[in-house]
């Protein structure tokens, strides 16, 4: 039977050892395309990863394995034994306790070098005195970083271990998108759950994430206060609270009534295909948020801050808003716009699923992907 994965010929047949923690569909899904054109891929993952079946149903080969720590001495083991057992052109890792693993299998002096590609998707929390960051993205040994968005790139590229001495050259990291498909997240009948208790046809401002000091909720509850009463808007926040303060202004807000903080849902997906308005105001550290891509993807405008990838995501006045990081009033400028002018939520909204859907796709992700390993292979 021929596999769903059987390859174009586009990729000369690169071997290429895929390292795995969970997985992420559209990481997934990008693999599976890049093997469509002809990359032969080995997907190493955990036995439980949530996309594992998925790469089985494609026809790709998968090896499962359980890495619980960054210096797993049993996934160790079982990546010298892979290596040894099979040939590869080049590793591609897209979550750090698994690149750290193999790193530290490739110690073994019987392992011949290949070439490393890994995966970075946020900003930051790269430490000089963490021995795993020597193992992961500060290792030399590595030959190409690539970054979600533009901004992770730039984060590397001013990274110095001295004044003046950066650590890494323009060329060994590279900004490639995650590409996505719309129909993963549009929702059938999306809608908001009775126990919310949010009026029928009333606006909804949404955000979906882990609620960190840094994504700039307690702003968000002060913006979403100053809001005028008329508009009857009510706030739903998404996500396990990890900062005592965001409960707090919640609570202590003049416009607490219509405020709802839900905790983690397992039903976020159709909650937030119910939202008039997604925003994400976070203040520092941002990647390319992928509840920003959902919405999207489903025709709703956001409302989110200039941190790291998003402006990368959101044309400001074309798909949404982009408002400076901690600016509480340009915040509420930009939600009072669009909740007062459905016209224009509604071309923003149309604007929004265009972008995600011609701009951040699976074929461009797989065909830029494919460009970077041609040329670590060349060198």
């Amino acid at each position: 039977m021929k596999s769903e994965a059987a390859g174009q010929g586009d990729a000369a047949a690169i071997r290429v050892l895929y390292l795995f923690d969970t997985t992420d569909r559209a990481e997934s899904e990008s693999v599976i395309e890049m093997a469509r054109r002809g990359v032969v891929p080995t997907i190493v993952c955990q036995p439980d990863a949530p996309m594992r079946e998925r790469f089985v149903e494609a026809g790709l080969d998968v090896v499962p394995v359980a890495m619980r720590t960054k210096a797993d001495p049993r996934a160790i083991a079982a990546l010298r034994r892979l290596r040894r057992e099979r040939t590869f052109d080049l590793v591609h890792a897209y979550y750090k306790v698994a690149l750290t693993n193999y790193q530290l299998a490739g110690l073994s002096p019987s392992l011949p070098r290949l070439p490393v590609v890994a995966y970075r998707g946020i900003i930051g929390n790269l430490s000089y005195f963490d021995p795993f960051s020597w193992l992961s993205f500060l290792d030399p040994r590595i030959e190409r970083i690539v970054c979600v968005c533009e901004a992770i790139r730039q984060y590397f590229l001013h990274k110095s271990l001295v004044p003046g001495v950066r650590l890494f050259r323009p060329e060994r990291v590279a900004t490639i998108h995650k590409g996505h498909r719309c129909e993963w997240y549009r929702q059938a009948q999306p809608q908001l759950p009775t126990d919310l208790q949010i009026p029928p046809g009333a606006p909804v401002i949404g955000c979906v994430a882990r609620l960190k000091k840094r994504k700039g909720i307690v702003e968000l509850i002060r913006a979403f206060e100053q809001l005028p009463a008329a508009l009857n808007a009510y706030l739903v926040l998404v996500g396990r609270v990890e900062y005592a303060a965001i409960t707090q202004a919640a609570a202590a807000s003049p416009a607490a009534d219509r405020i709802r903080l839900t905790g983690f849902r397992r039903d976020a997906p159709q909650i937030a295909g119910a939202f008039t308005i997604k925003t994400l105001p976070s203040l520092r550290r941002e990647g390319l948020p992928r509840a920003v891509i959902e919405a999207m993807a489903q025709g709703i405008p956001a409302v989110v801050s200039d941190s790291g990838g998003n402006p990368e995501l959101v044309e400001e006045g074309v798909s949404g808003r982009v408002t400076p990081a901690g600016d509480i009033e340009a915040l509420r400028a930009a939600l009072e716009q669009l909740l007062a002018d459905p016209r224009l939520r509604r071309r923003m909204g149309v604007a929004a699923e265009r972008r995600i859907r011609d701009h951040f796709t699976v074929e461009r992700t797989a065909e830029e992907t494919l460009a970077l390993y041609r040329a670590v292979l060349q060198r």
